[in-house]
């Protein structure tokens, strides 16, 4: 009898110990804290051809090696690619001994920054055009809820001159972009992906804004 009162006595204080700890247990999921960048400034480039360096400020170590030049976004995809995010530009005029960043915060980022003309020429050729303009692609809120600022999530498209002056975003919510192309009167074309219907925008970029938006009819089984 001794012993089967102390087995149940045992019982007893486990089985309590196990309704404790689930009651112990928090009701809701647990959020977790949002962990802190800490972002560097990269090395300034030569924009060939004009007066200005440009910079980014990315989640990459300050002593990490890597190929920065925003003119190889083309070939090279998307920020983020690479194994970390750029988060701004910055420019700096010689001339001016003045800088300044593209966005207005590093809580963005910057998945894609293009300069017009894209410069495929070499500088000693007599064809090299200086880049004039910058088309770039922000990302801003994480509309897809999985934690991370990226290409899967709504893009905001601006554009800028050279020196990173008067950056102004004209085409918001995009899914994706299909193809730019600059013609000679500072006239930008965008093709986008949104919402499953693709559409080509005029821009004016002396004036920065979009002139036209036309959706292109490729037929009912194409997204």
């Amino acid at each position: 009898m001794q012993r089967s009162a102390l087995f149940f006595a045992i019982l007893s204080l486990f089985m309590a110990g196990i309704s404790c700890g689930r009651m112990s247990q928090p009701s809701g999921p647990v959020e977790s804290t949002p962990q802190v960048v800490e972002k560097h400034l990269s090395t300034f480039r030569p924009i060939q051809g004009t007066n200005y360096m440009i910079a980014d400020i990315s989640g990459s170590p300050p002593s990490a090696e890597r190929d920065f030049s925003p003119f190889s976004w083309i070939e090279r995809g998307y920020s983020g690619y690479a194994g970390y995010a750029i988060y701004n530009y910055v420019f700096f005029n010689s001339e001016t001994e003045t800088f300044n960043r593209l966005a207005p915060t590093n809580e963005y980022v910057v998945l894609q920054i293009m300069g017009f003309p894209s410069g495929a020429s070499p500088v000693e050729s007599e064809d090299f055009e200086p880049i004039r303009w910058w088309s770039y692609l922000l990302v801003k809120e994480d509309t897809d809820k999985n934690g991370v600022l990226d290409y899967k999530d709504n893009l905001t498209l601006g554009i800028t001159d050279v020196g990173g002056n008067a950056p102004t975003e004209l085409i918001l919510e995009i899914d994706h972009v299909l193809g730019q192309t600059l013609t000679e009167d500072n006239t930008l074309f965008v093709m986008y992906h949104l919402l499953d219907k693709n559409y080509v925008a005029k821009i004016d970029l002396l004036g920065r804004q979009v002139v036209t938006t036309t959706e292109m009819d490729l037929g009912d089984d194409v997204k």
